[in-house]
């Protein structure tokens, strides 16, 4: 019996774990917009002067994902299969207070209540509504500040339009985090080798401008005019690509299927500022492992157990967005004055003794446009369209079309997959 073709539209870790459990009953053809694969797993194998060398790598510099959240069973299988071994996560985690920084030994006053209150509600609501209709007193000020900065720092969500049934269910199942060793690069390398193996064809910076659904499958059309036609497609590029088709690699569709782009408006999608600072010596806190602040970049963690001098700062969710506009240089400078202020420290002392830097502003990339998704009140409704081919022929897959305890994940993008796999073998 042939096999049946199928063109992956991306070549994240979506688009890599379909094409792997396709390739047996498909010939499969990955067309990746950007140079490399990956998607927004960035590893780059940077030496001791944070100059990228693949070669002799120093050290592992996270651009995108980095922890492999709680009990992620996909990924773990994955990663276990790959030979990648987890790396625990160490340090105390400590807030900035006013001018002192407090080890943050308990949740804040009021969270068990706030999850008591998340759960009970029958018709879902944005977060923001639950805080005023349930915590709107003087007495909960410091509970609606905690609960706006981790929806936006963890979920990078908006709080006036995440949904409360989705963040509990997220929210309700946190357990401990670990890292990857040697860097999320490491599974995308053996998923790529591993392909290469089977037979996929798999090409990079091919920007697809337009998917065509034909009597015979789908056509797919390059912005360089070259074409490529397969029975079926399955589309797994960034959310943010597809919710901007007039952007430099949004996608068009033919004939219009305008009933599943309105869909995809209706799922939300953050943005993050990740900014990667290499000092000359630590300067902080030897036992932390997270700082939590109210300044710019508010967010910040070490890389312990490894005595790296190493942090990185992290602004998600509206807040980052403003940011998003700003130049390399400008997000650089806030991130010393947010850091100097955690720290307690004069400017010009952070500045001295900072090695190099690196800023990683994903609205700005145009095969991304944000970072990763969150759940919306109306994204339930959305993801029952959105799961359903159309016409047997066009498929889509990535961590924005989960849902589950494990959203923007990894784990998510990977369980995403797997599911399309089942769609389009049924």
């Amino acid at each position: 019996m042939s096999k049946q073709s199928i063109i992956i539209i991306g070549g994240g870790i979506t688009g890599l774990v379909a094409a792997r459990e396709l390739s047996s009953s498909y010939h499969v053809t990955i067309l990746e917009a950007l140079p490399r694969f990956g998607g927004r797993i960035h590893t780059i194998r940077a030496d001791a002067e944070g100059k990228a060398d693949s070669s002799h790598p120093f050290q592992y510099i996270e651009a995108g994902a980095e922890f492999v959240h709680g009990t992620a069973e996909e990924s773990l299988q994955l990663l276990a299969e790959a030979g990648i071994a987890l790396l625990d996560i160490e340090g105390e985690f400590y807030r900035k207070e006013g001018k002192k920084l407090i080890r943050e030994d308990q949740q804040v006053e009021g969270w068990d209540s706030l999850m008591q209150q998340m759960a009970a509600i029958d018709e879902d609501i944005s977060l923001q509504k639950l805080l005023n209709l349930y915590f709107s007193g003087p007495q909960y000020e410091l509970l609606r500040e905690q609960a706006k900065a981790f929806a936006e720092g963890f979920d990078l969500a908006d709080t006036e339009k995440a949904s409360v049934k989705a963040l509990y269910s997220e929210w309700s199942h946190q357990s401990e985090d670990h890292r990857v060793e040697g860097g999320y690069g490491r599974l995308v390398d053996f998923l790529v080798d591993d392909l290469y193996t089977k037979g996929c064809t798999l090409i990079h910076s091919a920007v697809v401008k337009e998917v065509r659904l034909t009597d015979n499958g789908v056509t797919v059309k390059l912005n360089s005019a070259e074409e490529y036609s397969a029975e079926k497609c399955l589309v797994t590029i960034p959310l943010g690509v597809l919710q901007n088709a007039h952007t430099a690699m949004g996608l068009s569709f033919v004939p219009p299927i305008n009933h599943y782009l309105n869909a995809i408006t209706n799922i939300g999608f953050g943005t993050v500022i990740k900014v990667i600072l290499q000092f000359k010596d630590i300067f902080w806190k030897a036992d932390a492992g997270f700082f939590f602040s109210d300044e710019e970049i508010p967010t910040w963690w070490t890389q312990l157990p490894a005595t790296s001098a190493q942090l990185t700062g992290w602004c998600g969710g509206p807040p980052g967005f403003a940011l998003s506009s700003l130049s390399d240089h400008e997000i650089l400078h806030q991130a010393l004055l947010s850091l100097a202020a955690i720290v307690d420290l004069p400017l010009d002392v952070i500045e001295g003794k900072l090695h190099w830097s690196y800023i990683f502003n994903w609205q700005k990339q145009a095969a991304m446009l944000g970072a990763y998704s969150y759940a919306t009140i109306e994204t339930g409704a959305a993801l029952a369209l959105l799961q359903k081919p159309v016409d047997d022929k066009l498929y889509f897959a990535g961590e924005a079309f989960y849902q589950g305890q494990h959203p923007g994940t990894v784990e998510a993008a990977i369980i995403s997959a797997r599911q399309a796999v089942l769609n389009i073998t049924k």
